[in-house]
């Protein structure tokens, strides 16, 4: 035995309970002997740990023997170890606990057997207490096979008698295990991870099904701007870039319909670039867009200029008389724009 465990000495099992101290030996990996002493059941589960335990059940509770079996398939060695020792016991067969080895050269094998109840009862008692409990074994089968005192309890302080070697097999086969300790959260736990599992992997199917529309959706939004606007060579974005196209229609058509808002607000944006930042608020109505500057600043050109360069836009941009920090900006209307034009020229 290659692993660093704990060797505890049962008590009758009819008498343990959470309060007694038990008998207990520490064993390294190399299998040197490391501590031993009496812990009640929680201290020795702090020191154990997660260290595997191994049991060991006094003679009066459970009684080893060997017997012969005759020659029979692996998966039936079971019910011919139970029909060998059906003459041995005074008990139910159905109440007992039946362990043994596999079947040796020589047809025998090593079987022990012992109450079902009052072992489970203690097991779950260890359990619950938080050791855990990797095998049980009976007192004789966990001396070493030369003991010169086979009758004679493991005694304290722990010598070489207690660091013999153990059998593989022993009474607490898996299907028996207790639910103790941090072992009840062990299926409650592994069903809430497989949930999780199942709502993740609902979830990235989810994902990448609205991803494929969504990309379905913009390939369709791309086409569409595409055979609506063919001038534009490549379609990135195709709502801004629909946008972009709509409103320089709008731009070249002259167009001052009660929506005009978003070209007027634009074009008054390219002729005022040097305000930004200084823009405190916008308001459109009938046709005439005011825009709001921080109060004290000053455009860095010339008034007049703006007014000319407005007016080769089609546009008409003037401070207000009242208020400095205002400026309109509207349409100019065909008359006006022809007088506007023709003033220039001179």
């Amino acid at each position: 035995m290659k692993r660093q465990h704990v060797r505890l000495l049962l008590p009758p099992l009819s008498e343990l309970t959470p309060s007694m101290s038990l008998a207990f030996a520490l064993v390294g990996r190399d299998g040197r002997l490391l501590r031993s002493g009496q812990l009640e059941l929680q201290p020795l589960a702090s020191l154990a740990g997660a260290w595997p335990v191994h049991a060991i059940v006094r003679d009066d509770d459970a009684v080893a023997a060997r017997v012969a079996v005759p020659p029979v398939a692996a998966r039936r060695l079971g019910d011919a170890v139970r029909s060998s020792i059906e003459p041995m016991t005074l008990t139910d067969p159905d109440r007992l606990l039946i362990a043994h080895s596999p079947r040796q050269a020589d047809g025998t094998v090593t079987v022990a057997w012992t109450a079902r109840e009052p072992l489970e009862r203690a097991w779950a008692l260890l359990a619950s207490a938080g050791l855990n409990v990797v095998s049980l074994v009976p007192h004789a089968l966990a001396l070493p096979e030369d003991d010169p005192h086979p009758d004679r309890m493991l005694e304290l302080p722990a010598g070489p008698r207690w660091l013999a070697s153990l059998p593989a097999w022993s009474f607490a086969g898996p299907a028996r295990r207790p639910a103790g300790g941090a072992a009840r959260w062990r299926r409650p736990i592994a069903w809430a991870a497989a949930a999780c599992a199942v709502w993740v992997l609902g979830l990235n199917l989810h994902a990448a099904s609205q991803g494929g529309r969504l990309d379905a959706m913009r390939e369709s939004m791309r086409q569409t701007v595409q055979q609506a606007y063919p001038q534009i060579p490549v379609v990135v974005d195709p709502l801004l870039q629909a946008r972009q196209q709509r409103d320089a229609l709008r731009l070249a058509g002259g167009d001052d319909a009660a929506d005009d808002f978003i070209p007027l607000a634009l074009a008054t944006a390219e002729i005022l670039d040097f305000a930004q930042g200084h823009v405190l608020g916008l308001r459109y109505q009938d046709g005439r867009l005011t825009l709001t500057l921080a109060e004290g600043y000053r455009p860095p050109i010339d008034e007049t200029v703006l007014a000319r360069t407005a007016a080769g836009r089609g546009l008409r941009l003037e401070r207000d008389a009242a208020r400095p920090h205002i400026w309109h900006a509207a349409r100019l209307d065909a008359a006006e724009g022809a007088v506007r034009f023709a003033g220039g020229e001179e």
